[in-house]
């Protein structure tokens, strides 16, 4: 059996990949988040029962997420194939993503549409999970904050330009808007495969028995207590990003705002998602500049903690427009860094995918646990302060922030190439 060192792809075709799997697969899902998905379903059952038909498809396709992402991340680094298993994935999930979307374009029942749904979730999350699991398997440890700070940086690139691509060609068909994205996504799909070298884990085939099991899937606290800090920091904070979800009815809660007044002000503050991606794209530089990880991710935890204390208090909407902006540069400075952390601190190379979803799950599982409290959170609220209730409910989410600074304390901080803990000569088959 010829064995060697691992393969690595470029490092400039390596980003450029990752960007494109990652920016491709992520913004359809965005843009069906953001209407087009509501206009399949207003098509499938009528204006009337829109609302219901939405909230029960996007309900259950939020579990099937939840369920995906545990898995998925298993299924990729379990597959075995000498093109590579990466590479498999950012073509055949692509493929099947694009199939999936055309079965919900054309969808004529809620069920088939829920089914097309959870398929499109899926085979999109297998590119962009395939995208990510490349950096720690091919790009040294002091590369990880530049590298995820760019690929951060993608899907809010790509997901704003597929807005303003179908505002200038909003008079096209639906049909015609989904089988471009479907048409774009497979070609980047595609590309992004062929731009990367790939490898078949011979320690992945031999540790297969071993992997099945809750003991073998989660890895061990006992000896990896980093990785569940770091899955612990990220729940976190993504409890505090879900809370800002509820802006919409703050807005009105606690300002009176009008529908017109609240989407002028959110076209004011949409800047901020461009603030993010600089955020992230400068904190993951510094961070492999100083060789640093922690201070950047505690510091923008306790940011993103202040805006929201800042929100709870606020008696004017100057104060949560600037909030706003300062939320989302620090929590696109925590992004980029933290994912260069769990990059660093994942127990090993062939099980890259499946460590990283896990990690994932914590989106969107903070979002339908914060979703699901944030009513009793409010009605507790006005209960201990009066108003609108807003007051607690910022505040809680506020104490996630702070909780997701302190866990990241016992993470080990960075270390010399020499000292690293990641092989980079595992055995494979090439």
């Amino acid at each position: 059996m010829e064995t060697n060192m691992l393969k690595k792809t470029p490092f400039v075709r390596l980003v450029i990949a990752a960007m494109l799997g990652v920016g491709t697969s992520i913004a359809p899902l965005v843009l069906l988040s953001f209407g087009l998905s509501t206009f399949i379903v207003i098509r499938i059952v009528g204006q009337e029962h829109a609302t219901a038909a939405f909230a029960t498809a996007t309900g259950i396709s939020g579990i099937a997420v939840v369920i995906f992402g545990l898995f998925s991340g298993v299924i990729a680094d379990k597959t075995r194939l000498k093109m590579g298993r990466r590479r498999f994935w950012m073509i055949a999930g692509s493929i099947g993503g694009a199939l999936s979307m055309l079965a919900l374009t054309y969808a004529t029942s809620l069920p088939v549409f829920i089914i097309a749904l959870c398929l499109t979730n899926f085979f999109y999350g297998m590119v962009s999970l395939s995208c990510y699991a490349v950096v720690p398997e091919q790009v040294e440890p002091e590369k990880f904050g530049r590298v995820s700070g760019l690929i951060g940086a993608s899907a809010p690139i790509f997901g704003m330009t597929g807005q303003m691509l179908m505002g200038a060609f909003a008079k096209s068909t639906l049909e015609e808007k989904m089988i471009s994205m479907i048409i774009v996504q497979v070609v980047c799909g595609i590309l992004a495969a062929l731009l990367i070298k790939d490898n078949y884990f011979v320690g992945a085939a031999k540790s297969e028995k071993k992997s099945f099991g809750i003991r073998g899937f989660y890895p061990s606290f006992k000896k990896y207590p980093s990785y569940t800090w770091a899955l612990l920091t990220k729940l976190f904070i993504n409890f505090s990003n879900a809370g800002m979800g509820m802006l919409t009815l703050f807005y009105i809660a606690r300002f009176h705002l009008s529908e017109t007044k609240i989407f002028q002000l959110m076209a004011l503050m949409a800047p901020g998602i461009m603030l993010m991606v600089v955020a992230g794209i400068l904190g993951g530089f510094l961070s492999d500049k100083v060789k640093k990880q922690k201070p950047f991710v505690i510091g923008a935890a306790l940011v993103t903690g202040l805006c929201l204390i800042a929100f709870a208090f606020s008696s004017n909407i100057t104060w949560v427009v600037v909030g706003n902006f300062i939320f989302n540069f620090g929590f696109g400075m925590y992004n980029a860094v933290d994912n260069a952390l769990v990059n660093r601190i994942l127990p090993s190379k062939e099980n890259a995918a499946k460590d990283i979803s896990i990690m994932n799950t914590t989106t969107s599982l903070s979002s339908t646990l914060v979703n699901f409290a944030a009513p009793s959170l409010i009605g507790l609220g006005v209960s201990f302060f009066g108003g609108d209730g807003y007051t607690f409910f910022f505040l809680v989410l506020a104490a996630f922030s702070i909780l997701s600074a302190v866990v990241v304390l016992p993470i080990p901080e960075m270390e010399s190439k020499k000292d690293s803990g990641h092989d980079s000569t595992s055995e494979l088959v090439i």
